[in-house]
């Protein structure tokens, strides 16, 4: 009589403990097998279609699924390195109380890597005692990035949540401020964002998170990339100019990573994550004594940037372009020296003053980093100047931002751009007049390791070939192409891979022969001559030109 007791007992407390997860616990209905199909359509026969889906919550062995409520669609990451084998899914859906779920699509009948290539779709039924619904699940090879926002995320910065899911690590979820960025991309119906982590609801506090491929850090660029339809551009310029800058040197490369990302339940296609400067950061990082008040300054098109503090500059007023820097109460003290120097009309003095004020490496990887890639838009609107101080005065050092018209981008727009050589004032004139050749020789030297090194087109080749890999195996590219209505269905790297070819070639012969140049060679304009506004120029040798690159007219 006492053993049955203690058996009821056991019993009615197990049924209290199961009372209370069903009460008080979030129920999590595991996605089922495929069932026979009869015992689908019975369902539906048992049962009226809902008009409103049952599941709008799902997770992958712990890890949330991205969710596009337009379309009743969930995005599953799997990674690139799964072969035909599928890895182990657990799917759940959180907090679906009295809902069941049932494949109706076997997904394991397709390869893994087939089906997040081809974009395959699996149906998955959820149904009640009373109701039934289906939805859809996509996988995908990329981490994908979502962001809720209670407001219109616009200009300035909101409070919103941000989650990222990468396949294999943890969930990586925050409070967070965003807000758009761009000057013409800000224009267009794909939005870049600036994403800033945090510890409270409000937007403040900010926190480090680990990011997929990109690493601890508090802040993170989404560039949406709408004038790049090779999604490729950018990514491309930092992984050479992560080869050319030392990674200990301040504002060294930004690490960058493709995403699928999603805001307020809508698919907004792929980007690249990237790590934006922390310019506080960058400077703390060359010493105390290079910590300044307005010290870092971006050059820019003024009508771009009406929120911006800008200085003009003293030669291009009618250009439009300027630089624009944190406002203070001593407003571009530190560039004074360089502004001067744009000014200096006597090429004795010039020469003199460049070379005391300008750091020769940096400036003339800028050179080289912007003419191989024909960069129209790094020089008069995304390079960052950057005044170190020191006894003798300030020293000016270059970096390049935003590099994505580049590459050959803009050869439909404005001819055969390859032949033409982008200008960059300080530099193009300090190269013309070098009065000992100096600076023309350690111009062929960076050159020939370069062509060794990153601008190898073999080792840019390979870049491509990984990122084409990226696009297209994860199935992101097709769906970027469908959810922005364009034609490239597939991303294809080979015109970037062309164009740089024929680039390369042409820049081989332009420096071979200006290191044999005697300084008097009219390779170069003057920065007062110039009438144009970041674009390149076709130069011819008669007037007061130069000469296209590599054409020996």
């Amino acid at each position: 009589m006492t053993r049955l007791k203690l058996l009821l007992g056991i019993a009615l407390l197990l049924g209290m403990m199961a009372a209370v997860v069903l009460c008080f616990s979030p129920y999590a209905p595991v996605v089922q097998p495929v069932m026979p199909i009869e015992a689908l359509w019975a369902i539906e026969d048992e049962r009226e279609e809902s008009e409103a889906p049952l599941v709008t919550t799902l997770e992958c062995n712990g890890v949330p699924l991205a969710y596009d409520a337009r379309e009743d669609v969930f995005y599953c990451t799997l990674g690139l390195d799964n072969g035909e084998e599928w890895p182990e899914l657990h799917l759940t859906a959180p907090g679906a109380k009295g809902v069941s779920l049932v494949f109706e699509d076997d997904y394991a009948y397709d390869g893994c890597a087939d089906a997040i290539r081809n974009n395959s779709e699996y149906w998955v039924m959820a149904y009640t005692e009373t109701e039934y619904a289906y939805f859809r699940i996509i996988f995908t090879g990329l981490p994908l990035l979502m962001i809720e926002a209670d407001a219109e995320i616009g200009a300035e910065d909101t409070p919103a949540r941000v989650t990222v899911s990468a396949y294999g690590m943890e969930k990586v979820s925050s409070f967070a401020r965003i807000h758009t960025r761009g000057g013409l991309t800000n224009g267009q119906d794909k939005k870049s964002y600036r994403v800033e982590t945090t510890r409270r609801a409000n937007g403040t506090g900010k926190i480090r998170q680990e990011l997929p491929e990109i690493g601890l850090t508090d802040s993170l660029n989404l560039l949406a990339m709408p004038f790049d339809r090779s999604l490729m551009r950018d990514r491309l310029s930092w992984d050479i100019y992560a080869q050319m800058a030392p990674e200990s040197a301040p504002f060294s490369a930004r690490d960058s990573a493709y995403a699928e990302v999603f805001v307020n339940g809508e698919y907004e296609g792929v980007y690249l994550m990237m790590l934006p400067f922390d310019i506080a950061d960058e400077l703390a990082g060359a010493g105390e004594n290079h910590v300044l008040t307005d010290s870092v300054y971006r050059t820019c098109v003024s009508y771009l940037k009406p929120d911006r503090e800008i200085i003009a500059h003293p030669c291009r007023q009618n250009t439009g372009y300027a630089v624009y820097y944190s406002p203070s109460s001593d407003p571009g003290a530190a560039l004074e020296d360089y502004l001067a120097l744009l000014l200096q009309e006597d090429d004795e003095a010039f020469c003199r003053e460049a070379l005391a004020h300008l750091d020769l490496t940096s400036m003339l990887q800028v050179e080289l980093f912007v003419q191989a890639g024909g960069m129209t838009d790094n020089i008069f609107n995304n390079l960052y100047i950057w005044a170190e101080r020191r006894p003798s005065g300030f020293v000016y050092h270059f970096i390049p931002w935003d590099m994505d018209l580049s590459w050959g981008m803009k050869m439909e727009d404005i001819g055969m751009q390859y032949e033409n050589w982008m200008f960059f004032p300080p530099a193009d004139r300090l190269i013309r007049l070098d009065p000992d050749g100096q600076v023309r020789a350690q111009l062929a030297q960076m050159w020939k390791a370069l062509r060794e090194g990153p601008l190898n087109t073999q080792w840019i080749a390979a870049r491509l070939e990984q990122y084409m890999a990226e696009l297209n195996d994860s199935g992101a590219m097709l769906r970027n192409a469908v959810r922005w209505e364009t034609e490239d269905y597939a991303a294809d790297g080979y015109p970037i891979l062309d164009y740089a070819i024929l680039r390369f070639e042409l820049l081989d012969e332009t420096i071979a022969r200006l290191v044999l140049s005697d300084g008097g060679t009219p390779l170069f304009l003057d920065g007062t001559q110039y009438e144009g506004k970041g674009t390149a120029i076709e130069w011819s040798r008669e007037g007061n030109g130069g000469c296209a690159l590599g054409t020996g007219n």
